[in-house]
């Protein structure tokens, strides 16, 4: 028995979007998740500050132009994150990432940079 060559390519394919459907799944953390992945033993008290700063909205754009999850201000923070991150500006909407950075200024700082710091 013989297959046509559209079937073939379709039994090809489907390995690729398996894939691709798992990487989307794996994609689909909770900002929570991310927290704790990031933060580890302090995740509870992140949360907490990210849940004042944001309501756990990794959109979250203040009128102070403050941005994501923990509220990263750009004025202030642009290059260092891109910098610390290796990630472009726009990645600061990614809870991961803006986790990523909230976690080194927290390493530096403390809860001090956040308005939301008395959340702890």
């Amino acid at each position: 028995m013989t297959t046509s060559p559209t079937l073939r390519r379709r039994a090809r394919r489907i390995p690729i979007v398996a894939l691709f459907a798992i990487a989307l799944l794996g994609a689909a953390c909770t900002p929570q998740q991310q927290i704790a992945q990031v933060f580890g033993p302090k995740a509870g008290e992140a949360e907490r500050v990210a849940w004042c700063e944001s309501t756990m909205n990794p959109a979250a754009v203040s009128p102070t132009n403050d941005h994501g999850l923990f509220q990263i201000n750009s004025g202030y923070h642009r290059t260092s994150f891109e910098q610390v991150t290796g990630q472009p500006w726009h990645m600061v909407y990614d809870a991961f990432w803006n986790s990523v950075y909230a976690k080194h200024l927290y390493d530096q700082q403390g809860w001090a940079p956040w308005t939301c710091r008395h959340a702890v």
